[in-house]
């Protein structure tokens, strides 16, 4: 199995050079920096960077400086920092910040973005609840309250067109994001275009198993991480591990340890993702009878169907109880697995030893998915703003630039911090930092209530009312109703 290794430490010598950083902060001083001084400029060949641009254009990295006349442009989210420490914030203080390298790189940078542009950056801050509403009123009433805002993946499905526009408005022939892609990307694009960008980084939000190792060694049960390096990991490896560790531990007849614990509904989601499945197909339409798919409903059936799982007392399985479904695999440490991700982590971390594994492959994946999401997150411009297109895409790239000729770096900032401070190895955040580049994007993870049939599955399983294909077209008629309601 392959392992994602990050920035070597060397990386911070080149990249505090070759941006022209702090000397005070610099590592290796006057030496380090004349090491790597950027080429010469001669008539015949003009110094250029590895991208083909100009190392000289006004003080920008990318594109050409010019002078916005100290224009603010205005970043909506949910959250105060949408862009963190690469727009604002306070300036690191190497005495308490986790990567102060790298977040004085960023800070450093977006000052220069600031100075060298003559332009101003300001949040615009609405709660979650609020958020939505709040901007498709600002932007029907023609006075949109920012110029580009985050956006959940099913928020730019309810936005695009009239909300939101395609970043493609941009007239930016030498755009990284929507050219080279360096620093960045699009994140969600369609015939219509790319509506919402990205800089590269860390996925750190990716799910996969939580292992309790405590449980896994004292049953003397195969240890599914030792089966992930090897690349044993499999669906009837994992299968065995659930059915050896559900046992009665006390001799009461009562089953009190479980392979699995969580809420069901989510096992059953990232199972179709890791048998390449799908919950809407290509066409839009109701995707669950895919061959696929099918397959990862008969494992699952296994699972509830062998009582497995981890229910609550007296054997109920309630899909719609989120917090007692969810965190029983962290807060009871009597289940072997549990799907975890790094926030459920750090609102209840586990007070046993545990690890993290992606979720095995099964038997139909050819992609090497892991487990299922939707669109992701992006920054999205919006419909009205006073900005040309081109110019904010000119100052983003500029801002995510902040790397400079190590773009590796990126890997190294925001969420890479998170998953050091929850995790308890370094081989545990690399396993998450796989497990963000397997992910299967399903657009039926967007559509509100749609994904919920998946917690009738397992209910049907659970509790022997329906086999698959029965499941499967019981739910059929008014999950594609939903489908049609939103496409069609």
């Amino acid at each position: 199995m392959k392992k994602l290794f990050l920035v070597l430490p060397l990386v911070f010598l080149l990249a505090f050079a070759a941006c022209g950083g702090n000397e005070a902060d610099a590592p290796g001083g006057d030496q380090q920096a004349e090491a790597t001084a950027p080429p010469t400029t001669t008539e015949e060949s003009p110094a250029v960077n590895r991208w083909g641009l100009p190392i000289e254009l006004g003080g920008g990295r990318l594109h050409e400086a010019r002078d916005f006349g100290e224009k603010t442009l205005v970043i909506g989210a949910w959250w105060d920092t949408p862009i963190g420490a690469i727009a604002w914030g306070e300036e690191p203080d190497r005495a308490t910040s986790t990567n102060y390298p790298v977040a004085r790189m960023m800070w450093d940078n977006a000052r220069r973005v600031e100075e060298v542009f003559n332009v101003r950056f300001e949040p615009w801050v609405v709660g979650f609840d609020d958020y939505l509403p709040t901007l498709f009123s600002t932007v029907i009433a023609g006075v949109p309250a920012a110029d580009v805002v985050i956006l959940e993946g099913w928020m730019q499905l309810e936005a695009m067109g009239s909300i939101i526009q395609p970043w493609d408005n941009a007239n930016l022939p030498n755009s990284d994001i929507l050219g080279a892609q360096v620093f960045g990307g699009p994140r969600t694009q369609n015939d219509a275009g790319v509506w919402a960008i990205y800089q590269h980084g860390v996925m750190a939000e990716s799910f996969g198993l939580g292992i309790n190792l405590d449980l896994i060694n004292a049953e003397g049960l195969p240890n599914p991480i030792d089966l992930f390096e090897a690349g044993e990991w499999t669906w009837e490896a994992m299968l065995d591990i659930m059915r050896r560790a559900t046992r009665d531990t006390t001799g009461d007849g009562v089953i009190d340890q479980f392979g699995i614990a969580g809420q069901p509904g989510e096992i059953v989601q990232h199972l179709i993702a890791a048998n390449d499945g799908t919950m809407v197909d290509y066409n839009l339409n109701y995707g669950f009878s895919h061959p696929n798919t099918i397959v990862a409903l008969e494992f699952a059936q296994q699972i509830f169907g062998e009582r497995l799982w981890y229910a609550e007392a007296g054997g109920i399985m309630d899909t719609g109880n989120w917090n007692r479904n969810f965190y029983s695999g962290f807060e009871d440490g009597v289940a072997a697995m549990f799907p975890s991700i790094v926030w459920a982590f750090q609102n209840s971390p586990p007070a046993f030893n545990f690890g993290f594994v992606p979720f095995p492959t099964g038997p139909n994946n050819r992609t090497g998915n892991t487990w299922s999401r939707g669109t992701l997150q992006g920054v999205c411009v919006v419909v009205g703003t006073s900005w040309d297109v081109a110019d904010i895409l000119i100052l983003l790239e500029e801002l995510y630039s902040w790397p400079c000729d190590e773009p590796e770096l990126l890997f190294e900032a925001g969420g890479i911090d998170w998953l050091r401070d929850h995790f308890l190895t370094e081989e545990d955040v690399q396993r998450v930092v796989y497990a963000g580049i397997t992910s299967a994007a399903d657009i039926g993870r967007d559509i509100d209530g749609y994904y919920w049939v998946l917690g009738d599955f397992a209910s049907h399983f659970w509790n022997n009312e329906m086999d698959v294909m029965q499941a499967v077209e019981y739910h059929r008629g008014p999950r594609q109703e939903m489908l049609d309601q939103r496409f069609r």
